[in-house]
């Protein structure tokens, strides 16, 4: 499956890169994640429970930036394996962050999902929707924060 997309957010693209790699906002912006801890600059293991139509996935596995450019563009890749289900998850993902002005950033964005496993006897008519919801939750849940971040400035 592929996904491809842009947003703009009111932040700058230093701002915006220091919140995609922080475990701790990863954490509260991505659906279903339980924990997202950093082991090193590159390198983040996962927990992530996800209802995917009638089956409970309890995923665990990490994501690595293998090439970066900060604040411009990172691109990730990602494993997830649910034993309970057997299912397996491979994820590519690039994002390239663009200023259109001094408080405007377009996040340009797209992902290569794989799986295989017991959620792949779910039709790709059915949980190609489910992944782009999550996806496209991801980045309302960072244009949130980023807003509610800016309505609590002192300068806003």
């Amino acid at each position: 499956m592929e996904f491809a997309d842009a947003v703009e957010l009111a932040t700058t693209k230093e701002h915006l890169w220091s919140l995609i790699s922080d475990p701790e906002t990863l954490t509260e912006c991505v659906p279903g994640a339980e924990s997202i801890e950093r082991v090193s600059e590159r390198k983040y293991e996962l927990d992530i429970t996800r209802g995917v139509a009638s089956m409970s996935l309890s995923l665990t596995g990490e994501a690595e930036f293998v090439e970066m450019n900060p604040p411009d563009y990172i691109v990730t890749t990602g494993y997830a394996f649910g034993s309970k289900t057997g299912s397996e998850f491979d994820i590519l993902a690039a994002m390239e962050m663009e200023e259109l002005d001094a408080e405007t950033v377009e996040l340009t964005y797209r992902a290569e999902v794989e799986y295989s496993g017991g959620v792949a006897t779910i039709p790709k008519r059915v949980i190609k929707p489910i992944v782009k919801r999550d996806v496209d939750t991801y980045f309302d849940n960072v244009r949130t924060l980023v807003e509610s971040e800016t309505s609590q400035s002192p300068e806003a």
